[in-house]
């Protein structure tokens, strides 16, 4: 036994079409694969494997007349779709009766013929009926038909983000939705006992799970201790110590000028415009503070700014790119930043983390609406609002920037308000830093939402500068 993981395709008229033989590394011989654990999974994954970019064609099936075949069994396969290699599926052995129990296939190959109408092109070049879209199968090969779904159909699991998963990924203890709305609700969720086979190479389901069980997870976005939403920052209602533990003030010798938001480590976000290069050392940050009038001393932490890094495509006349860091200076020979009640919030990594109309929440100082200035930290609740050139025109870049508010105005974020946290929690209440406070105008008033800094379009540019295991979902 010995030598290299090989797939190929016996008994076609073309090389891209036939029934599925592998060769696995510790085997003598190769062997079919069973039609029984083959689908479009599998089939993209395989022809992948064997060089063809757009995975498998999911209209046109292989036609094989009558075959004598001496084996007494076949190779059942299971892959999760996002293989790139048939080595990285999971192998069984299982008992077959002739080769109508063989799995088959044809590989996708640009046809000559013009798509029909009710044809949906993936993003990899690849065209397949309509019908295929948003029903959980990767018929596409790249995912392209199972992103942007406002409903899906079939067998299949609609995650908030718009994304059509698998029915069987419900609550199979891993999290397949970015926002894990797939294991929320699965007490009592009854899973699918597996057939007891000859497993021939590692479990890679298993192997995956219990290597990201090892991993040391980020501690991020969740409190000590559920806050509780009361009714219903202009209009908003005063926080209490602990509702915002990433909440920071930013202060010069005028008093707290602007919020910040603590990510972990000696690092806090906030909005470019709220900086001054020059005044770097000047600044002081304030972590859990809640009324900066009569300050608790016992609870708060000042910590004093080292660096500030700015965007470098920050514009302060338009607000593109209105984002800074900043890096904290660590007391005497310590290793890190000590903040004993301040837990950072969540960096997202997504922009589709969140959607429209959902709610999420604004913190800050600021000044209420007829511009009188507020002394404790307040909050309200907002809702993330689409489509907002239709405030604003071309002031609003869709990429960069969000808006949120309500449509009455009652709760905005007004002056003062700068630089502070827009965040939003996920299906297992995770809190994730979606906004910094950038601009907005006719603060309170309908149609007029707040705009923020879209942190989801910076991931990459956060991680670059405080490294990316300090943010990361896993420190890898």
């Amino acid at each position: 036994a010995g030598g290299k993981f090989s797939v190929s395709l016996k008994h076609g008229n073309t090389d891209s079409e036939g029934i599925v033989e592998v060769k696995l590394v510790d085997q003598d011989k190769a062997m079919f694969v069973c039609k029984s654990s083959w689908s479009m999974r599998e089939a993209n994954v395989a022809c992948l494997d064997l060089g063809f970019q757009q995975g498998a064609d999911s209209e046109r099936r292989f036609k094989l007349s009558d075959l004598s075949i001496n084996s007494t069994e076949c190779l059942h396969v299971h892959c999760r779709g996002l293989e790139t290699s048939l080595a990285e599926c999971t192998f069984t052995k299982r008992r077959t009766m002739d080769y109508q129990d063989l799995a088959d296939v044809v590989c996708y190959t640009q046809k000559a013929d013009s798509p029909t109408n009710d044809s949906f092109q993936c993003v990899n070049g690849k065209y397949i009926s309509q019908t295929k879209a948003c029903d959980g199968i990767n018929d596409c090969g790249d995912q392209s038909d199972e992103l942007c779904c406002k409903a899906c159909h079939g067998r299949s699991f609609h995650c908030k983000s718009d994304v059509c998963i698998p029915s069987q990924y419900r609550c199979n203890g891993e999290v397949d939705c970015i926002t894990g709305d797939d294991e929320v609700g699965c007490e009592g969720f009854a899973s699918v006992a597996q057939e007891e086979t000859e497993i021939l190479t590692a479990d890679m389901d298993a192997e995956r799970r219990r290597i990201k069980s090892l991993l040391p997870k980020l501690s991020c976005g969740v409190k000590n201790r559920m806050h509780v939403r009361r009714k219903r920052i202009v209009g908003g209602k005063l926080a209490k110590l602990g509702d915002f533990p990433w909440q920071v003030g930013i202060k010069d010798a005028k008093g707290i000028t602007c919020g910040g938001i603590y990510i972990g480590g000696c690092w806090v976000l906030t909005a470019a415009h709220c900086l001054s290069a020059s005044k770097t050392h000047r600044y002081q940050i304030w972590t859990t503070v809640v009324d900066w009038i009569h300050p608790s001393i016992k609870d708060i932490v000042v910590e004093y700014a080292d660096r500030i890094i700015f965007h470098e495509n920050y514009n302060a006349g338009t607000y593109q790119n209105d984002i800074a860091l900043i890096k904290m200076k660590k007391e005497g020979n310590k290793k890190d930043c000590e903040l004993p009640r301040s837990i950072p919030a969540c960096v997202p990594w997504s922009p589709y983390l969140f959607q429209p109309d959902d709610t999420c929440i604004i913190s800050g100082w600021g000044r209420e609406k007829d511009n009188e200035k507020v002394f404790s930290l307040r909050w309200g609740e907002v809702k993330l609002i689409s489509n907002c050139s239709k405030f604003y025109g071309n002031r609003f870049y869709e990429k960069e920037m969000e808006c949120a508010g309500t449509y009455d105005g009652s709760i905005d974020a007004c002056k003062g308000d700068s630089g502070g946290p827009l965040v939003c929690m996920d299906a297992n209440n995770v809190t994730y830093v979606w906004g910094v406070v950038s601009w907005g105008e006719n603060c309170g008033k309908p149609e007029f939402p707040g705009v923020y800094t879209k942190v989801a379009n910076y991931f990459d540019w956060i991680s670059y500068h405080v490294g990316r295991p300090l943010i990361s979902q896993h420190n890898v």
